[in-house]
């Protein structure tokens, strides 16, 4: 697949921002106006799509009305990039409603993670086009930079400054909090994955990867309110389809709200049941990376190389994620 990096951006450029997922409960939502004031600060505009602000069930919207508002956003000239306000649980109604065609036509940076996932391996999918595994406006941006100090939240925010204007590698990132080895080793290769839970639901889709991008690709993966059995079935089934086979290196984000039933059976910690999972495999494995649910996400451009070095905890992004 050829990667369609989108066009990097310029200071004063507009970024859209849309009701992907969930609706926007409330427009007065402080972090909702955080996270806005977050993208001002960093030289951008924002305009709101026509998702913000209606409510149906779950969604803001049906999925044709979500998708208008997406397809919009894309081929807005006026418009340079797209960030969800959050995630939620109803991108995947959405997908068989995109114009990829469109899209494909008018790449442009989208910003997003948890449900968003969906979007990103869709597109990455059926465009070729880098998704951008980052900060939501309202969680990420909105709350969990401003609560970072004020040398993280400068740190991380000339990460997202660079990563979207600057035609060249961003290089080393550094952690925001600490990062684990569970499996020592050195591996480059292209970025792919998201929210664990999303991945695994889209498998067996049109809109899941060709198998063949996994080869020698760096494995992200995080998740948030799952048992931890749940896990290791959704990663066995990653092993099942032989993405393990193929894949040079795994990086494992926050594990949020691990649920534990069953209180009369021991438990492994997260480490060892995932460490079980994959006891047949050599690729170095870092853990508690900065991306996930309930944290400030570093950004992970789909499809960009990277490389990982466990031992020594080091993460790396070695192409420019725009053109």
């Amino acid at each position: 697949m050829r990667l369609l990096r989108p066009p990097r951006l310029q200071r004063g450029d507009t970024i859209g921002v849309v009701a992907s997922s969930l609706p926007v409960l409330g427009i007065n939502d402080e972090r909702y106006h955080t996270g806005q004031h977050v993208l001002h600060a960093l030289g951008f505009q924002t305009r709101n799509g026509r998702s913000i602000g209606p409510r149906r069930w779950w969604a803001a919207g049906t999925p044709q009305e979500i998708a208008a508002d997406l397809n919009n956003m894309f081929a807005d000239p006026q418009i340079s990039a797209i960030i969800a306000a959050q995630g939620g649980f109803s991108a995947m109604g959405v997908l068989d409603c995109l114009n990829y065609d469109l899209i494909h036509a008018h790449p442009k940076p989208f910003l997003g993670m948890s449900d968003n996932t969906l979007y990103h391996l869709a597109l990455f999918a059926r465009c070729g086009l880098v998704g951008f595994h980052a900060d939501n406006l309202m969680e990420g941006l909105g709350e969990s930079a401003p609560s970072l100090g004020e040398g993280q939240r400068s740190q991380i925010l000339e990460v997202y400054r660079a990563l979207l204007t600057e035609d060249r590698p961003v290089g080393l990132i550094a952690p925001l909090t600490r990062w684990e080895c569970w499996r020592s080793g050195r591996a480059q290769g292209p970025l792919i994955g998201g929210n664990l839970k999303r991945m695994t639901a889209l498998a067996g889709t049109p809109y899941f990867p060709p198998i063949e991008e996994f080869n020698g690709a760096l494995l992200f993966w995080e998740e948030i309110g799952e048992t931890l059995y749940d896990i290791t079935l959704n990663l066995h089934k990653l092993r099942h389809m032989g993405i393990f086979d193929r894949i040079a290196g795994m990086l494992v984000g926050k594990l949020v709200w691990i649920n534990e039933y069953f209180p009369e059976l021991e438990h492994p910690t997260p480490r060892e049941a995932i460490l079980d999972v994959v006891r047949v495999y050599s690729f170095p494995i870092l853990a508690g990376l900065d991306f996930g649910h309930q944290t400030t996400n570093i950004p992970l451009p789909i499809g960009v190389r990277a490389a990982v070095d466990a031992q020594l905890g080091s993460f790396s992004l070695l192409e420019a994620a725009v053109s």
